[in-house]
């Protein structure tokens, strides 16, 4: 159970790009009930207890990212909450201002502590501030555990911090602060032993398995989600593709129009492939989708004709799009190479929207270069119907037309 004697967390500061990038890297993992995500893995999965549809989660993973963005408020949170709610038919336990408040507090703060691991443990911040000082700050019912810790001094590689790194609790707003060597000579301080970690027995309602969580941590918090997060991270670089330079030692760029275009229909479709949300698999790392055809280049002044896909967009569109299939990630190449129109993307001269017919549809890909043009990015890819093609060219300037 949520403690209700935590400090109240009415509005979020514009967050760090670091807490920022851990939620963003979450992938939906639908649960049944609370206690089904094992504490560590919440570094990678976003779950809801009792959402099971990846159309409900990805509503409310968008609303908890554009609270850590923009300083949502808790008020804002809870309105967007109801309106998430309405759209999807949910019901939930609890009421809808205290399930609200819970996820966007817990998320919030687990981002944060994210985020805050991630900058002390740069390799800078590391030889710089090598101790690392636990810090409970007041509030109207504290735990006895945390206020025990506070001023607890250690090195910031202490196996400690491994379980105890806040939030250790619902609503706890403890924090870590770094030390550094000069520091702790003004003040007196001296590196203390690691205090003892005791478990406690606690059997998780949804799996019925017997748990030992740390004494003075709420059963879900056992796990430093930074560090958790800089495990996943580890792995998807060792998985993580990239594009493809060299063909049978022949470099692609020098290959035949056709075959380049293989490769890049043959990387896109590896790359969307990696797209497994049953199993908290999604497509990591960036790969070439293909070379723009030369007009397009022009139009967008690039100096490249290389396209690149992203994870992070590729991602995007599969949550906003799920009917798209394979077979259209692999026509990237083709609609890059080849497009039948190019349209302007209003008030942005580094982005255009490229047309590709096919015998039933037409295809609708945003593209855009980087400000040094040097770089380009296809960030969206859309299906639709023969019959909106018209009014589509009929309400925007055409600034290519396949001859």
């Amino acid at each position: 159970m949520p403690d209700p004697d935590g400090l109240e967390l009415s509005h979020a500061q514009l967050a760090p790009s670091e807490a920022i990038s851990y939620f963003r890297q979450k992938v939906n993992m639908p649960t049944q009930r609370w206690g089904e995500l094992e504490s560590a893995a919440h570094a990678r999965g976003f779950a809801v207890a009792g959402a099971t549809s990846h159309a409900l989660l990805t509503d409310f993973k968008t609303a908890v990212s554009r609270a850590l963005s923009n300083g949502t408020t808790l008020q804002e949170f809870r309105k967007t909450f109801n309106s998430i709610v309405k759209k999807h038919g949910w019901s939930h336990n609890g009421s809808p201002g205290w399930r609200a408040k819970i996820i966007y507090e817990t998320n919030l703060a687990s981002a944060y502590s994210a985020g805050r691991y991630r900058q002390m443990t740069t390799p800078a911040a590391l030889e710089l501030y090598p101790y690392w000082r636990y810090v409970h700050h007041a509030c109207a019912h504290p735990r006895p555990a945390h206020v025990a810790w506070s001023g607890t001094i250690l090195r910031n590689d202490d196996p400690w911090w491994a379980t105890h790194y806040p939030p250790n609790g619902w609503r706890c707003h403890c924090t870590v602060e770094v030390v550094s060597a000069g520091r702790m000579e003004r003040n007196g301080w001296k590196v203390e032993e690691s205090p003892p970690v005791e478990t406690r027995p606690w059997r998780n309602p949804a799996t019925g398995k017997e748990e030992h969580v740390p004494v003075g941590i709420d059963p879900g918090f056992q796990s430093n989600q930074g560090l958790e997060w800089a495990k996943v991270e580890q792995a998807r670089a060792s998985t993580a593709m990239r594009p493809i330079t060299h063909v049978n030692e022949q470099p692609v760029a020098t290959l035949p129009a056709h075959e380049q275009r293989d490769v890049h229909r043959k990387q896109l479709r590896q790359f969307y492939d990696m797209e497994d949300k049953a199993a908290g698999n999604r497509p990591n790392g960036i790969v070439e989708a293909g070379n723009f055809h030369p007009a397009i280049q022009k139009l967008l002044d690039s100096k490249t004709a290389s396209v690149l896909l992203s994870d992070d967009n590729i991602r995007k569109n599969i949550d906003h799009h799920p009917e798209l299939g394979r077979e259209d990630y692999e026509a990237l190449a083709d609609v890059l190479a080849d497009p039948d129109y190019a349209l302007p993307s209003k008030g942005d001269d580094y982005k255009l929207v490229l047309l590709y017919r096919t015998e039933n549809a037409f295809y609708k890909v945003a593209v855009k270069t980087t400000r040094k043009r040097d770089v380009n990015f296809a960030t969206s890819i859309l299906r639709k119907s023969l019959r909106d093609l018209p009014q589509l060219l009929r309400n925007n300037d055409v600034l290519y037309e396949k001859k």
